[in-house]
């Protein structure tokens, strides 16, 4: 676990990273797009913001497994499909702790709306949903609609595509898979012999020497 963190923490930090800057532009987005009073519209702008927020992750999925394909291929390490979710959750983990925080609230309390404040931070961190989470109503009548935004179970799900797309891009670039224009260049194959070669190599030596 320890050399999981120091290898990885820093592609989760920027991840983090991108989300936070996404998340402020997709709320921006959704903060002008509500001014039309269309919500299509508002739909429309936080869904493209998603993409956008998606394929950033895809992209940075895909360059730390580039980066252990080698690794992998000399056989110095097992392929392991499962890093970029590891990664992609550790840099979820304070969406996570929010969402257990807004779930507590939501069933310690008569209000299905307590929790504000950790709610706040969530749609902020989150800013790319909240065109969404803002519009889609799943309940209440029409004088207390409920929407997205009010259900705490939510906020687990949509970290979700987060934790999809690391997987799929962990493992393309590992596999070297060209799926989208995120994928790293091809790179010439390494004359260097693999680590099961070398041993077979240094065995044959051994043997002409004796």
């Amino acid at each position: 676990m320890k050399n999981f963190f120091v290898r990885y923490s820093y592609d989760s930090m920027r991840m983090l990273l991108d989300q936070v800057v996404i998340s402020i532009f997709g709320f921006s987005l959704a903060l002008a797009a509500s001014k039309t009073e269309n919500d299509t519209f508002l739909m429309g702008v936080s869904i493209g913001a998603i993409i956008f927020y998606l394929a950033l992750i895809y992209g940075a999925a895909v360059k730390v497994g580039s980066r252990d394909k080698t690794s992998v291929d000399l056989e110095r390490q097992p392929f392991r499909p499962l890093t970029g979710t590891l990664v992609s959750l550790l840099a979820n983990s304070l969406n996570l702790i929010l969402a257990v925080i807004i779930t507590v609230f939501a069933f310690t309390s008569e209000e299905i709306t307590a929790g504000g404040v950790p709610r706040a931070i969530a749609l902020l961190l989150q800013g790319m949903y909240q065109g969404l989470l803002a519009v889609i109503q799943v309940g209440g009548t029409a004088e207390a609609p409920v929407y997205l935004n009010d259900c705490w179970w939510v906020y687990f799900l949509i970290t979700v595509p987060a934790l999809l797309i690391s997987t799929v891009g962990y493992i393309a670039g590992v596999k070297g898979w060209r799926l989208t224009g995120f994928s790293p260049a091809d790179l010439p194959a390494s004359d260097r012999p693999t680590r099961k070669e070398y041993l077979e190599q240094k065995k044959e030596r051994q043997k002409k020497d004796k």
